[in-house]
């Protein structure tokens, strides 16, 4: 992991790329849609993505009838017997996975100004791997797009991701841990790059793990903070 963010080349980032790159063909401008608001639109782009591409049919049939567990808020976890040092987790129904909305207040101090929630948007869904990509060795496998869920809309993505041995880091080693690489704690579970602006946000004991010194946030929310973000925390 390096204190500065590198453009990875692997495979699991290019296919990444691949897909944002097809979804900004097909939606220009879409940094300025409402997603919550275009569940339909939204549903007929990916439909079309996943319709006309060979790995998710392919994904559609290694899945089926498997069992999954639930895993949190974000998605489904499931383990192939062909694949056992691999996890898939699929997105649900009409989510894609979870993101963080900043409130500068903590009225109740609770030391919290990133609040999960669900995310409705795709690009946001598929940038947060390819961000977290950057970040050291752990790579996030795109696996394709399944179709809705029973009464849903919205096809569902499936990443997967290797298998992490070890247990939950204290919050006090993942504060150590990130400080090597220039992240600075900003608020509770949240860390910020100020020179790259790569915000990591949920990067609870529970998302993160600590492999030979270097954090790794497999299921940290990662994004690109905002002017206003940055103004705050440079405060």
């Amino acid at each position: 992991m390096s204190s500065k963010f590198e453009i990875d080349a692997g495979s699991e980032s290019r296919e990444l790329d691949e897909i944002l790159r097809e979804l900004e063909r097909l939606v220009p401008g879409s940094s300025s849609i409402d997603w919550q608001d275009s569940r339909t639109r939204c549903a007929e782009i990916l439909e079309g993505i996943r319709s006309r591409c060979r790995k998710s049919q392919r994904l559609a049939e290694r899945l089926y009838e498997t069992e999954y567990i639930v895993g949190g808020d974000e998605q489904y976890i499931i383990r192939l017997e062909q694949e056992p040092e691999r996890l898939y987790k699929v997105t649900h129904g009409e989510n894609f996975g979870c993101q963080s909305y900043f409130s500068p207040m903590d009225p109740d101090l609770t030391g919290k100004h990133f609040h999960g929630t669900g995310n409705a948007d795709p690009f946001f869904y598929l940038r947060r791997w390819r961000l977290l990509n950057g970040l050291g060795g752990f790579k996030t496998r795109f696996e394709g797009f399944l179709p809705p869920a029973p009464g849903g809309r919205l096809p569902r993505v499936c990443i997967s991701q290797s298998m992490i041995v070890g247990n939950n880091p204290s919050t006090d080693a993942i504060r150590a841990a990130f400080a090597k690489y220039d992240f600075r704690e900003i608020s509770s579970d949240a860390f910020l790059n100020f020179h790259t602006r790569l915000l990591l946000t949920d990067a609870a004991p529970r998302n993160v793990r600590i492999v030979d010194g270097s954090p790794v946030p497999f299921d940290a929310i990662a994004q690109l903070a905002s002017d206003r973000i940055l103004a705050w925390a440079s405060k």
